[in-house]
């Protein structure tokens, strides 16, 4: 692992321990074993070590929320992408710590929200695809997404708090009554 990536990990792991403002750059460095003065070579500040971490996650789970999705079938491409994300989030407890308390504003600008849409720009258009193909309802994108993934969230939080095992079962429940959330009725 190279020096930026070093820096970026351990911001990662300090941030979701601690959070952003008890997050000295000297302690990053310290805990990354590089001089204060090499985190400056590759960030101008703190807040573009977070930007950098916040577009690298997203990037990472764009990607892997369409991966190996079913041909066909929209119902089972949502099922699929509901799963992927879930499996990300619950493999990845760091990235979605930071998503979950770091990655919303003031912290992370909706100018760097904006700059990340390419990033997730596959998952809108799957979801444009649905409601123009009438699978889910005709109602603002950004509402079908908080619907479709906010339950994403709120399960790995039943995992991760042990509040749930979130067996296959369970999932299956969870991911069953996302999709009666967005799909068209009709």
């Amino acid at each position: 692992m190279d020096k930026k990536q070093r820096i970026i990990i351990t911001m990662l792991e300090l941030v979701v321990k601690q959070g952003v403002h008890a997050t000295p750059m000297s302690q990053v460095a310290k805990e990354a074993n590089v001089a204060v003065g090499t985190i400056y070579h590759y960030f101008e500040n703190k807040n573009e070590v977070i930007q950098e971490l916040y577009m690298m996650i997203v990037q990472d789970y764009g990607v892997v929320l369409m991966a190996n999705l079913p041909e066909g079938d929209f119902k089972a491409q949502f099922e699929s992408m509901w799963s992927n994300l879930y499996n990300y989030f619950v493999g990845n407890p760091l990235a979605f710590q930071f998503i979950e308390y770091v990655a919303a504003p003031p912290i992370i600008s909706k100018e760097i929200v904006n700059q990340s849409v390419p990033y997730i720009a596959n998952i809108r258009d799957f979801f444009l695809k649905g409601i123009e193909e009438k699978h889910v309802r005709n109602v603002p994108i950004r509402l079908i997404l908080q619907m479709a993934f906010g339950t994403v969230i709120s399960a790995v939080r039943l995992k991760s708090n042990e509040e749930l095992e979130m067996t296959k079962a369970e999932i299956d429940l969870a991911i069953e009554m996302s999709w009666d959330a967005i799909r068209n009725k009709n």
